[in-house]
This record gives structure tokens, C-alpha cells and sequence, in this order.
């Protein structure tokens, strides 16, 4: 990665620029001291050489290849360069290999393609996951330094992440905030819950439309936390589950699998500080149960 000084930072140390301009956290900046290559002005420099208005840092990190097998599957991608990746996961496909099922996902099918494109052994960094059966947008670094400012948007919610969901019923108002911690539930390995003894867990969530034809309602969510399958728990709580999702009491005879999609991210690119603003409409049978694949407005 390489990045050009601005005036405000000179005289200022390499570490303390990493640390408040490209917002590295502490452990990478670990990294960087122990493995990695900090170069100004193409000569190798210590953490703490004062900068100079435009001085060019080249940050080099050494890792090592995936060990995730390679596997051809056709891929959607919506966006990517150096840094990042965004693919639109269809459902059904898990976005990490499991013990058991070490092949078939999204992580296989990315490695595949960078493999067959530039020869090259990146290693899988989604920035966030979505359940198997969930659809859409899937952001994907393709270095430890682009993951690390990405997932800091992620932390710091100045990443937006739209859902459309298909819920029972009619919810009890137009827009609102479900506020309800979430743990593990006792006795199941997969299964979550709202608990008072669980983690802070916060969705907020629009209706777009009431689809009275199947007595469902069509919402527009966002996460302010990412708790593991926060948006099904919070809305089955509040007696509205999604559609078809059978785990957390929804009903499946409009559609085979939870009716959930990431349809729109917005987020700052990690190296060129630009808005990359991606919209990725609802596949078909999510679309069958709006009556259209619209876009969703922003709420």
C-alpha cells in the first residue's frame, strides 16, 4: 500500500501517522513492527522517522497464502480492484468452509477466481459474514492493512449496510429500534436469543410496504450491531419472524429459506478515501413476495 503525506502531517512519526490518519489499530501496528516493511521515499525507515509533506509511504506486510482449496463457481461481482471485493452470495452458500463441509462456499469460489486471474495466493478476508441463507452483498478485503481500516468503518458504523426483510404481520410502527441483548441459547449450538445476560444488540428497521395478499410486511433494516443472526432473533421477538424462516418460528409455505437480503453498502475505500456506494437487487423469490425488486430508499 502506498500513500502520499499530507502537509498537516508533517513532522509528525510514521506511527503516529498510521495510527491517526489511516487508523490502524495496535495489533496491526504490531504486525507492521515485527514482520512487515514501513519505506519513505523508497529507503527503509524506523516507526519513528519524522515525516515530510510529500513523502511516499510504502507499508509491506509478508503473510502467507490461503490454505482454503480453490473451486470454480460462478461468481456475481459487483466491484473490485487491489483492495477490496464486493460479491453478491446467493443463498444457500456458506461465506467460510466448515469442518465438515469444506467446500461449496464463497470462500472457495473467491480464492478460485484471484487464482485464475492474477496468480495470486490472497488470503479470504470477508469483512463481515452473512448465514448461509442469507443473500446479497458481501465486502471482502484483499490485504490486512485494507481489512483493518474497513473493519474499523464496520465498528464505527460509518459503513451502511441495508437489509430487506419480508416479516409475518403488520409491524406496530412505521419505523423504529429493537433494543434486546442476544446470547447463545442454552442447549443449542446454533440457536440465539434475547437474554438479559447476553451482548448489547441493536436493529433498526423501516416498512417500506404491508403485502396484505400474504398478511407480511416489507422492511427496510440496519444493523447498528452484528451479533450472530441479530436481525432473525430481534424480529421473531417481536413476534414478526421473517419468512420461511422455520428456526425462529416463521412460516414456509411462501418461500424455502428466510427472506433476507443485503441489498445496498456504502462504504469509504480503504486506500483512496472515495464512496463506493453498491445496490444489489432482491433475487427472484425474495422479489415473488414484494411484488417488485425495487430499491429500498435510505431510512
Amino acid at each position: 500500500m502506498e500513500i502520499i503525506v499530507d502537509k498537516i502531517y508533517e513532522n509528525r512519526s510514521v506511527e503516529s501517522f498510521l495510527k491517526q490518519h489511516m487508523s490502524y489499530s495496535r495489533g496491526l501496528l504490531r504486525k507492521i513492527k515485527r514482520s512487515g516493511a514501513v519505506i519513505v521515499n523508497g529507503t527503509p525507515v524506523l516507526m519513528a522517522h519524522k515525516l515530510r509533506a510529500g513523502d511516499v509511504i510504502t507499508i509491506e506486510i509478508s503473510e502467507k497464502g490461503s490454505d482454503i482449496q480453490p473451486q470454480f463457481i460462478p461468481l456475481e461481482i459487483l466491484f473490485e480492484d487491489k483492495e477490496v471485493m464486493v460479491v453478491n452470495k446467493p443463498s444457500g452458500m456458506l461465506v467460510h468452509p466448515l469442518t465438515g463441509e469444506p467446500g461449496g462456499t464463497l470462500a472457495n469460489a473467491v480464492i478460485y477466481h484471484w487464482l485464475n486471474k492474477n496468480r495470486e495466493a490472497l488470503v479470504f478476508r470477508p469483512v463481515y459474514r452473512i448465514d448461509r441463507d442469507t443473500s446479497g452483498l458481501v465486502l471482502i478485503s484483499k490485504n490486512r492493512l485494507s481489512y483493518n481500516k474497513l473493519l474499523r468503518q464496520l465498528t464505527e458504523r460509518t459503513m451502511l449496510r441495508t437489509y430487506i426483510a419480508v416479516v409475518e404481520g403488520y409491524m406496530p410502527a412505521s419505523e423504529g429500534i429493537i433494543n434486546f441483548p442476544i446470547a447463545r441459547k442454552t442447549g443449542s449450538i446454533v440457536q440465539r436469543e434475547v437474554s438479559w445476560q447476553g451482548k448489547s444488540a441493536v436493529t433498526r428497521y423501516k416498512v417500506v410496504r404491508t403485502l396484505p395478499s400474504i398478511g407480511a410486511s416489507l422492511l427496510a433494516v440496519r444493523l447498528e450491531t452484528g451479533r450472530t443472526h441479530q436481525i432473525r432473533v430481534h424480529l421473531s421477538h417481536m413476534g414478526h419472524p421473517l419468512l420461511g424462516d422455520t428456526l425462529y418460528g416463521g412460516r414456509s409455505d411462501y418461500i424455502c429459506r428466510h427472506a433476507l437480503h443485503v441489498q445496498r453498502i456504502k462504504f469509504l475505500h480503504p486506500v483512496t478515501g472515495d464512496t463506493v456506494d453498491l445496490y444489489c437487487p432482491a433475487p427472484s423469490d425474495i422479489g415473488k413476495l414484494m411484488g417488485s425488486a425495487d430499491e429500498i430508499p435510505d431510512f
